[in-house]
């Protein structure tokens, strides 16, 4: 267990928060992905799902912005009386992740970090690939990790891929479309030579079939979503947070700006129908 885990699981007790909901945050519907695993992990959780549909993408944002608008949304959260808050993206957590936790010091903040260390593990070759937005590729957060990880293991390779409009076409229900396959064939022949392929964006475990396809047999392929979602499970679990009623919990689905047949597209990445209400 990390030192940062052990700082997360020895915060104050959340026995009075237990029934409290967890709140969700992306930028778009790439969050989904990783409520889908907090979903399957703790099925008695209320989960508060929030987009900022208005503002996607926010890889071309500067970090100064994407600091002030997460610290209206996390103020929000609160206010729903969220007992943690998932930065269920990348782009966020790189921009934003130490700001609010150093802003929200009493609040349980999980952030997203590219699984390159897990990677570091399954990798035979000694070539990893990392496929993420700009933002993240770029960041200082990801410059860190990648030289921690140089300090590890440093004969492994990180091929570190800014997929460029990726996000986008798959936020906007394009996934299946030529311009996203042709994407897609630039970027994975890009990671050709890689035996892991590390999806650092919550909008790509979407398209990770086709990923998969154009990889090749023998690629393993990795997200963030299944790890976070035991992180979370288990810090709450440690803090006595973990929400004990026996029927299932309920969703409740926000987003900052709402167009016509948004509901659908959000029910085709989270599985189930949804009523989406407008975030201010």
């Amino acid at each position: 267990m990390s030192q940062s885990t052990l700082r997360a699981a020895n915060g104050a007790s959340l026995d009075a928060q237990r029934t409290a909901p967890i709140g969700v945050f992306d930028s778009g519907l790439g969050g989904l992905s990783v409520w889908r695993h907090l979903r399957a992990v703790m099925p008695h959780e209320d989960f508060i799902y929030m987009a900022d549909t208005a503002n996607v993408p926010y890889g071309d944002k500067t970090e100064a912005w994407i600091c002030k608008r997460l610290n209206h949304i996390v103020n929000w959260f609160l206010a729903q009386g969220c007992k943690t808050v998932v930065l269920a993206c990348n782009t966020a957590t790189a921009a934003a992740g130490t700001y609010l936790r150093e802003r929200f010091p009493d609040l349980f903040i999980v952030g997203l970090e590219p699984a390159i260390k897990p990677a570091l593990q399954l990798t035979q070759n000694g070539t990893i690939a990392m496929l993420a937005t700009a933002r993240t590729v770029g960041s200082a957060k990801y410059a860190r990790l990648l030289n921690a990880c140089a300090q590890t293991k440093p004969d492994i390779k990180v091929l570190s891929i800014a997929c460029v409009g990726l996000a986008e076409k798959i936020d906007a229900g394009q996934a299946e479309s030529a311009a996203t396959q042709a994407l897609l064939a630039t970027y994975t022949q890009m990671a050709q030579g890689a035996d892991v392929v590390v999806l650092g964006c919550t909008h790509y475990p979407f398209v990770a079939q086709q990923i998969r396809g154009l990889m090749g047999k023998g690629v393993q392929i990795i997200d963030s979503g299944a790890p976070v979602a035991r992180y979370t499970k288990d810090v709450l679990q440690a803090r006595s947070g973990l929400n004990q009623q026996a029927k299932l919990g309920r969703n409740a689905w926000f987003a900052s700006a709402i167009a016509h047949g948004d509901a659908q597209r959000w029910a085709l990445f989270c599985g189930e129908n949804v009523e989406i209400l407008a975030f201010n």
